[in-house]
């Protein structure tokens, strides 16, 4: 299971660097990130969210987390528009999404969603 880590931030400068550093020197590799600078906040998707969830703990660094559905969509226009579309027609809204990966034919897709097990059942993961 994917999971979203939420760490607050102070938005200063450095902060970023020592978050990340902070995951690097465990060897956690970051697959997806986003900031959100007025919130204070970067999101963000690793390669191994319980040495993530110990490193961040360990260093008094204040974070949440969600599970994550992962969608394997096909690479071509209009795929996240009819996922994103079926999903809205059931009342489930989308908090996040992040790209985790793509080949030549498909794309990965994380989604933390208001509603996580009637959007399985939805996108059918």
């Amino acid at each position: 299971m994917e999971k979203e880590f939420s760490v607050k931030l102070s938005n200063k400068s450095g902060e970023l660097a020592r978050v990340t550093e902070i995951l690097q020197k465990d060897g956690v590799n970051i697959r997806s990130v986003s900031t959100e600078p007025q919130a204070e906040t970067v999101k963000m998707v690793t390669s191994d969210p319980e040495k993530t969830r110990k490193s961040l703990s360990e260093s008094g660094v204040q974070f949440s987390e969600r599970n994550l559905l992962v969608a394997k969509l096909q690479d071509k226009p209009g795929e996240l528009a009819r996922i994103s579309g079926a999903l809205a027609k059931e009342g489930i809204n989308i908090d996040s999404a992040y790209m985790l990966d793509k080949d030549s034919e498909h794309v990965h897709v994380a989604l933390s969603v208001s509603d996580e097990n009637k959007a399985r059942n939805i996108l059918k993961l």
